[in-house]
């Protein structure tokens, strides 16, 4: 902790001591009292090394195009949650629903407004 204070000039040691022992990119070695950078991960992108050097597979697992199809059904399904908010939320700003006396008040001049046509069944 001295070694923090002198050299970063922190005043409050202890707190970046904490900080960095939760942190998940570092661990701390109490045996040796240092702080050791975890292994890195798998990077999000690869690099011009591991493009040119690495070798098509062949053969993929089932499991691997499983989990594709169900993450590919999963954002869909998200996207379409999404537009549908965007959509009620539109609506919301023209149509106001009462329960309680069963009417529905509609702001025509808004609609009209904005660029849309009205169309009544």
């Amino acid at each position: 902790m001295e070694y923090i204070a002198d050299n970063f000039g922190s005043k409050a040691p202890n707190g970046v001591l904490y900080r960095i022992k939760n942190s998940p990119g570092f661990k701390f070695d109490e045996v040796n009292i240092k702080i050791i950078i975890k292994d890195k991960e798998e990077p999000l992108f690869m690099g011009i090394d591991e493009i040119c050097n690495r070798q098509v597979l062949k053969e993929t697992s089932r499991a691997v195009v499983q989990k594709m199809q169900y993450s590919q059904e999963i954002s869909l399904d998200l996207l379409y949650k999404e537009l549908l908010q965007e959509k009620l939320l539109e609506l919301c700003k023209y149509i106001r629903l009462d329960r309680i006396t069963h009417t529905i008040a509609i702001d025509k001049t808004s609609i009209l407004a904005d660029g849309y046509h009205m169309k009544f069944y």
